[in-house]
């Protein structure tokens, strides 16, 4: 009898934790349904009937964003921001953690910690000094004052991730190799980069995503449209008096989402063991 009544105990939480998970992915995919839906609406239907399947698919929408925006450039620059914002941020990060994890020099912990506080610091603080030090330097509206911020506000977190996952190698290995004729450059792009790579790959995922939608850094270093990116370029489909084509703007989202979405599900199986390694080895 008791067995019975804890399988049917056991059933039933599986039950209830089902339809949580179930409710909890529709209350996550909605809106990104929605905003696919919306995309393919006329703006009339939008207006009529905002939260109804569509009656009249159409990719008008689309070819006006491609026709007559400058969304392709947006996208472009976005490009570049991220990928030499990633370049740089993996390749700092990559040997600072290395370095501090390794190497025994006096420092070492002070400086760990002097990085690792910048996790504290929040961005919004720095806006107006780096605006001004950008306007004397000339560099203000160019992806060089785009990157800077992000690789600057990206290091503490990396490093600390790089570090974790370098204290668990064992210095056996380093040791050998060392012995074998093996250089400090080429233990490290040859050993240690090769075992790194879910800390890579969950870094990349990580902050190709957060970079990609930043809009904070952008609204503020940016004024010419030249140089705008695609979360900053949505602003353009705000017409006079605060009027907005929803049409073109949710055409104009869905685009810009489409990228970090596929990256995070083609690298989310490397995102997860990266996490799940720095929180377990750290």
């Amino acid at each position: 009898m008791e067995n019975k009544q804890y399988a049917a105990i056991k059933k039933i939480r599986k039950v209830v934790f089902a339809l949580v998970i179930i409710t909890f992915l529709i209350i996550q995919l909605y809106p990104i349904v929605w905003v696919f839906m919306a995309s393919i609406k006329p703006t009339t239907e939008l207006s009529a009937r905002p939260f109804a399947l569509p009656e009249a698919p159409t990719f008008e929408n689309y070819r006006n964003i491609f026709a007559k925006g400058d969304i392709f450039l947006y996208l472009w620059n976005s490009v570049k921001v991220t990928f030499f914002s990633l370049i740089l941020i993996m390749a700092f990060s990559s040997t600072m953690g290395y370095a501090l994890s390794k190497f025994r020099f006096r420092i070492n912990k002070k400086l760990y910690s002097f990085l690792t506080l910048g996790i504290m610091i929040p961005v919004q603080i720095t806006l107006i000094p780096l605006f001004i030090f950008y306007s004397k330097m000339d560099i203000l509206n160019t992806t060089f004052s785009l990157v800077l911020p992000q690789v600057g506000f990206a290091i503490p977190l990396s490093v600390m991730l790089f570090v974790n996952f370098y204290q668990f190698v064992p210095n056996e290995l380093i040791e050998a190799a060392t012995i074998d004729g093996c250089s400090p450059y080429g233990i490290f792009f040859k050993i240690m980069m090769p075992m790194a790579q879910n800390t890579f790959i969950t870094i990349a995922s990580m902050y190709s995503i957060l970079i990609w939608n930043d809009f904070i850094f952008a609204n503020t270093f940016i004024s010419k449209s030249s140089a705008k990116t695609v979360a900053m370029g949505l602003k353009d489909y705000v017409g006079a008096f605060g009027n907005v084509d929803w049409g073109l703007t949710f055409a104009a989202i869905a685009v810009s989402i489409l990228p970090p979405m596929i990256v995070y599900f083609l690298l989310n199986k490397h995102v997860t063991a990266g996490m799940a390694a720095g929180a377990t080895k750290g």
